[in-house]
Formats: structure tokens, C-alpha cells, sequence
């Protein structure tokens, strides 16, 4: 069976990957940052989901680690969190609504982003779009002026709703609808990517109890056809 994985060469400075439920996103993500050999950062939404990702119960790396042998897991350090194996730092992990506390930070050591769950379907009680602007700004700095590559971010879903503040902010919304009516499963420029990737996984999930009994739900058509099934695509503008 073919799982989901991320290609290097459609990395960009801002990559969404939305697809659907346990097709491999999230673990090829964390084996394409740790062939980088470079620091990266874990980001969530709310300082609840990044707590509970120090929990044995909920370390983002558990099945990861176990497949490889490995032994990487999350250790708090102030206010955010550092993302060690054996006494080694291979990165940072921050929430995305706590981070304007750590705008005046140095993370010119960090060269990639993984934003894990980064469409909520109930609202959040900030401005994810204005934060994560502010972020980037702050992680990125003027590496490009130095002459040097932007910072990569690599932002992962499942198809929760088209309404994210992320996706309207940088004009997505629109091309994901066109994506979707055409059959396009990547579109990229210089600057972004977007990627609504199948997979074989989801065809063979179809025949497990949980999607038997949900066949035809809207809950199936999202986690398995990679459908916005509780948006309307009917004039749909950026």
C-alpha cells in the first residue's frame, strides 16, 4: 500500500498539504525534516494542543520513533518547548497563540516550520492569519536581504473547511476551489504550494468497519475523498 510522501522538491516558503485522514502526512513530514539534519519548529495552534504533545499520550513522534528506533520527544523549556533525542536539540516546538511573547527571539538557527492541524473547525480566539504573518516575520527575519534561503513552512490538514484565516489571507481559498472543480491536485510557484493529494490508503480504509458504517457522510466524503463536505464551493471569490 503507497502512503503519502512529501516530495523535497515542492517544499516551499509556504506548502499546504491538505489530504485526508491518516494517509501518512504528518510522518512523511517528520521523516523529510529529519533527513534535513537541520532545526526545525512544531507548531500548533493553542498552547492545550502543545502541552498535551509533552504528554507520553500525546508526542506527536511516538509512532515515528518506534518505526525507526528512535527515542525524540518534546521537553519544556519557558515558554515553549524543545524537541530533543538523548540530550540533543534537534528543534523547537511553540504555539501558534502564545508566540507573540517570543517575537524578539533569534530563531535564525531554525530552517523549516511544520504546522500541524493548522485548519480548526470551531473559530479560534485570535487571529491565526495576523499571528502567523508575525510569526514568519520573526522566524525568517532578513535572511533572505543576507542572501541566504527564506524560511520553509509546511502546513498540514485534513479537509476541516475551507474557511481558514490562513488560507484567505494569502488568496488560497479561490485556487483550492479551482483545484478541486478542475481535478488539479498540486498547483506551485516560487512562493507556495498546494497540494490535495489521494492515496491508496484512503481506498483501502473504505473497507474497515468505521467508514463502512459512515459510507456516504459527510464525514467519510472529508476524510477520505479529501472533500470540504461541510463547505459550499458556490461563489467561492479570493
Amino acid at each position: 500500500m503507497k502512503w503519502y510522501n512529501i516530495r523535497a522538491e515542492n517544499i516551499r516558503p509556504v506548502t499546504v498539504i491538505i489530504g485526508g485522514r491518516g494517509i501518512g502526512k504528518s510522518y512523511s513530514a517528520l521523516t523529510f525534516l529529519d533527513e534535513q539534519k537541520k532545526k526545525y519548529i512544531y507548531l500548533r495552534n493553542t498552547d492545550v494542543q502543545l502541552k498535551e504533545c509533552l504528554t507520553d499520550f500525546g508526542n506527536p513522534f511516538k509512532r515515528w520513533n518506534y518505526d525507526h528506533g528512535r527515542n525524540i520527544e518534546l521537553r519544556t523549556e519557558g515558554k515553549h518547548c524543545l524537541i530533543q533525542e538523548d540530550g540533543e536539540t534537534l528543534g523547537y516546538a511553540v504555539a501558534l497563540s502564545t508566540f507573540k511573547n517570543l517575537r524578539s527571539v533569534d530563531l535564525s538557527d531554525v530552517e523549516y516550520v511544520l504546522f500541524e492541524e493548522f485548519i480548526e473547525k470551531d473559530r479560534l480566539r485570535f487571529d491565526q492569519f495576523s499571528a502567523f504573518s508575525h510569526f514568519y516575520e520573526t522566524v525568517n527575519r532578513n535572511r533572505e536581504l543576507l542572501g541566504e534561503p527564506p524560511l520553509k513552512c509546511i502546513l498540514l490538514s485534513n479537509a476541516q473547511k475551507l474557511d481558514n484565516p490562513i488560507l484567505a489571507g494569502y488568496g488560497f481559498i479561490s485556487k483550492i476551489e479551482q483545484m478541486m472543480k478542475n481535478g488539479r491536485r498540486i498547483e506551485k510557484t516560487k512562493e507556495y504550494c498546494i497540494e490535495l493529494p489521494q492515496s491508496e490508503v484512503s481506498e483501502a480504509k473504505r473497507d474497515t468497519a468505521l467508514y463502512k458504517l459512515t459510507a456516504g457522510s459527510r464525514y467519510a466524503k472529508e476524510a477520505l475523498d479529501n472533500e470540504f463536505a461541510n463547505d459550499s464551493f458556490f461563489g467561492i471569490g479570493k
